[in-house]
């Protein structure tokens, strides 16, 4: 598993990009409201505890962040 990692960093880093973010910790609520037919068109990560590329560890949970249909949607 460590090996793709490894190879998707070093396809980042070619392309001039930071690494790729992950969420942490999962979240099952959001907050605020999104608009269904713009937000199928980008990819996002689940609401929760996320890393930023500075490496501080933050917790997200706004639903123009996410893909996931929220209870407070």
């Amino acid at each position: 598993m460590n090996f793709f990692k490894a190879e998707k960093d070093k396809e980042f880093q070619a392309l001039g990009l930071k690494d790729q973010s992950r969420s942490l910790k999962v979240s099952p609520n959001q907050t605020g409201r999104t608009i269904v037919r713009i937000d199928k068109k980008r990819k996002a990560l689940a609401p929760g505890k996320r890393v930023s590329s500075s490496g501080k560890v933050y917790w997200e949970s706004r639903a123009n962040r996410s893909d996931k249909v929220g209870e407070m949607v």
